[in-house]
């Protein structure tokens, strides 16, 4: 699909031309893309790393890896049913493209969910800032060494599929109002070091729309979170009927689905919904309710997948192409996402794990920011900290990738074993 007149050699190109002809490869480009991120070290992680509920919570719940998965299943999904529905043959998305952006998407997520993300924030805000998608970008084109100086070397396409967000870490802070709160907050950015990157990326383009790639791979992530997390939910047995008759859970629900994008959501809409949802699982035996909890997972899919539509811009090529989403597809996925986040993400069960890995990091981050702690790094890391180690913010940028790429048992091992007298005496860690 990807041979298509929609691709060619701008969107095959890759940043390092010397990089292996792909004549010699029985594969397209894309899905030489999609092997390389799946046989990359950075992904290998994701199986260690929170989605929700902790790594080791129980063996039902998605980690980032199986969520990434789900989602590039989702995303391919989007495509073929676009191809077969919507674009002309000569339009037609590439499903493999898509999928290699999918399973790329949550690489720069670090131990402890967005917990531990706004704790490296803090540590570097001063210093260039974290954000994951902005590690992410920067996982692909630096730190996997694929091919030494350009990471991945993936093609300019799925790099670009895989660019949620437009601006540099800076213009976003200048955006803030000053003070110790704005300095903090997480951006939804790139790196200032990397605009050169996302400049070759862009390929000269001037306007604000991304390619449509980026727009499926987005919304199959939105269906994943929105639909998947909602089965986690309910088998721990945390949406329940009667949140839902309960003012102010339902104000709080309506909140957030608004701030999703769904601007017109009433309380009413959050009840009247998970009612219909909840009523179609009830059963007589604890075998039936997962049967049907798995039928509506799978019907929530079909319907946001086959609901989904474009809209026409004739005056941008190569960007002709937007997604659209119906008003009413859009406002029961923010719902779901709404209900997870009151119910799930702001639980203590999940909070109280948060707060620690929290802590985790930040104590990580210290112990491995001074000047003397060469020592403390693995031996690849150690040769990358040597280079910089006079200069104070590549040196902290150095020592966020590190932290930022450990999988969550990983973080509270090498915690115990700095921090805890008599933790991991005699043992090794990788």
């Amino acid at each position: 699909m990807s041979t298509t007149q929609r691709y060619g050699s701008r969107e095959w190109a890759r940043r390092d031309p010397e990089d292996r002809p792909e004549q010699v490869d029985p594969r397209d480009p894309f899905e030489v893309d999609r092997a390389r991120i799946v046989h990359a070290s950075a992904f290998r992680r994701l199986q260690g790393k929170t989605q929700i509920f902790g790594v080791g919570e129980g063996d039902f719940f998605r980690t980032r890896l199986t969520h990434s998965m789900e989602v590039a299943q989702v995303g391919k999904g989007v495509a073929l049913f676009l191809n077969r529905r919507v674009l002309p043959e000569s339009e037609w998305v590439s499903p493999e493209l898509i999928e290699a952006a999918c399973l790329a998407h949550d690489l720069g997520h670090p131990p402890f969910g967005h917990n531990g993300e706004a704790a490296l924030q803090e540590m570097m805000c001063a210093h260039g800032g974290f954000e994951g998608n902005a590690q992410n970008l920067r996982i692909l084109t630096r730190l996997e060494v694929k091919r030494p100086g350009f990471g991945l070397n993936l093609t300019r396409a799925t790099l670009e599929a895989v660019l949620k967000y437009l601006d540099a870490y800076s213009v976003r802070k200048r955006q803030r109002p000053p003070g110790p709160e704005g300095e903090r907050a997480v951006e939804k950015c790139f790196y200032d070091e990397d605009a050169e990157t996302v400049a070759w990326i862009r390929g000269g383009v001037s306007h604000r729309h991304r390619s449509l790639e980026a727009e499926i791979m987005e919304w199959a992530d939105d269906i994943a979170y929105s639909v998947h997390d909602l089965e986690d939910g309910l088998h721990a047995d945390l949406i329940r009927p009667e949140h839902f008759e309960h003012a102010g859970t339902l104000d709080r629900i309506a909140a957030y689905a608004r701030k999703k994008g769904a601007e017109d959501v009433r309380p009413q809409d959050v009840h009247d919904l998970m009612r219909h949802l909840l009523d179609s699982l009830k059963a007589s035996s604890a075998n039936e309710v997962k049967e049907r909890r798995k039928a509506l997972t799978s019907r929530l899919i079909h319907r946001f997948v086959t609901h989904t539509s474009l809209s026409r811009r004739d005056d941008l090529p190569g960007y002709g192409w937007a997604l659209a989403i119906p008003p009413e597809i859009r406002r029961e996925a923010c719902i779901l996402m709404g209900v997870e986040y009151v119910l799930l993400i702001r639980n203590p069960r999940v909070t109280t794990l948060e707060y620690k890995g929290r802590h985790i990091v930040q104590r990580l981050f210290e112990a491995h920011a001074q000047p003397d702690a060469g020592d403390l790094f693995p031996v690849d890391v150690r040769e990358w900290w040597e280079a910089v180690r006079n200069e104070e913010r590549p040196r902290l940028r150095v020592v966020c990738d590190y932290i930022a790429s450990m999988t969550d048992g990983h973080a509270l091992r090498l915690y115990q074993r700095l921090f805890e007298p008599g933790a991991g005496q005699g043992a090794m860690l990788v």
